[in-house]
């Protein structure tokens, strides 16, 4: 018979082998293992900060770049571990409620007052955006955004080891990529760059890759034009296999009206041909839902990929409000989730846990999403890795 503390020690052990991150050692050792996990592929920092709703945890990491002398080589994850990949569910499903903690997060002092921001004025005024171009009649393929995938933020210039973004994401047994190309405020179009370190790579694992771009609107043809030379890309004969259009809230800068939307995505679709355009959308509160043109985008799209970042929110029920109020729109849902620590932001401190991913995951997919994804792959924690590459997902 074994005996009970022996019992009790064995549990202790499994627990901390599913914890997400180390708890002992020095200030220094836990620094370092944050530091080896948050750069587990290329340099993800921007120089200059952006507005987007993570843009304080961007600033951070930049910093962090800036410490490094320019020669530092480029800092790369080992492949996942063989344990990581558990051949059985490591959690019970279907997933129990997930509620995080420690919430409600901390208060954060009162931020000075800003001065008023001018007016901001769109390079192409509302009245001179045309209507939507003819598009020919398409059957897209959703199957690339089909299973799960993880969200790459690459920079201009910067290094990237392809190979080894890929080999992580079949450690963690993913189905896609989504490569960010370009984006309004992040410069000219620098999609070649990095597709040329990933997209052959992740072919011959079996990988599909979305390119994404984060557009505001002020001269739609012009961000249409990023999205083109993304679709038009090709290596070997190999091209992206879907496109995914970043289409965020005036909050954020961008000039979101539904004349602008319907006039980029008509462009957009025009050049994919039968490649799925699934855009990325704010997750559906009753809120947005009555300010953004949740409509117009919809009738542009293939597919919708609300952004669940549930911070404080219990994984599951923030999955099925977003599902509910997307249902409406009568389009396929692959479902972005939290990847990244939303303190910065005023969030709940830390990385979500493997039940709050697990609970995500399940949540997603009992609820008919076509599939799901963690933004960003930089910041994913080892025990969201662990439920991604663990959870049986249909094939």
């Amino acid at each position: 018979m074994v005996r009970r503390p022996l019992v009790l020690a064995l549990v202790a052990a499994l627990l901390a082998g599913c914890s997400e991150q180390p708890r002992g050692g020095s200030p220094a050792g836990r620094a370092a293992s944050l530091t080896t996990s948050a750069t587990q592929f290329a340099p993800d920092a921007d120089p200059e900060p952006e507005p987007e709703p993570e843009a304080a945890a961007e600033a951070a990491a930049a910093a962090a770049a800036a410490a490094h002398p320019p020669s530092a080589p480029v800092v790369t994850l080992a492949p996942m571990p063989r344990a990581l990949a558990h051949p059985t569910p490591f959690l019970p499903l279907p997933a129990k409620a997930a509620h995080p903690s420690p919430c409600p997060p901390p208060k954060r002092p009162p931020a000075p007052p800003r001065p008023p921001a001018p007016p901001r004025v769109p390079v192409v005024a509302e009245s001179a955006v045309p209507g939507p171009v003819p598009v020919r009649p398409r059957r897209p393929n959703l199957a690339p955004i089909r299973g799960k995938g993880t969200w790459l933020v690459y920079f201009h210039g910067r290094d990237i080891n392809g190979q080894a973004v890929v080999d992580a994401a079949k450690a963690a047994k993913l189905d896609s990529i989504w490569v960010r190309t370009g984006g309004t405020r992040q410069g000219p179009y620098f999609g070649d760059e990095v597709l040329r370190a990933i997209l052959l790579p992740a072919h011959r694992a079996g990988l599909k890759v979305i390119a994404w771009d984060f557009p505001y609107l002020s001269d739609p043809k012009a961000d249409a034009y990023r999205a083109q030379r993304a679709l038009a890309f090709s290596m070997n004969g190999h091209r992206i296999d879907g496109f995914s259009p970043d289409i965020e809230t005036s909050a954020e800068g961008v000039f979101v009206t539904r004349k602008r939307v319907a006039y980029y995505l008509s462009l957009v679709r025009r050049a994919a041909g039968n490649r799925p355009i699934v855009t990325t959308v704010p997750r559906p509160t009753p809120k947005r839902l009555a300010s953004y043109p949740y409509r117009s985008v919809a009738n542009g799209s293939d597919a919708l990929a609300p952004m669940v970042y549930w911070s404080c929110h219990e994984p599951g029920a923030t999955v099925s409000m977003a599902m509910d109020g997307l249902a409406p729109y009568g389009l396929p849902v692959h479902v972005i989730g939290q990847g990244y620590n939303m303190a910065a932001e005023g969030g709940r401190p830390g990385l979500p846990t493997a039940a709050e991913t697990w609970r995500f995951i399940d949540v997603s997919r009992r609820r008919g999403a076509v599939g799901v994804s963690l933004y960003r792959q930089s910041s994913t924690g080892l025990a969201q890795r662990r439920a991604m590459a663990a959870y049986p997902w249909p094939r």
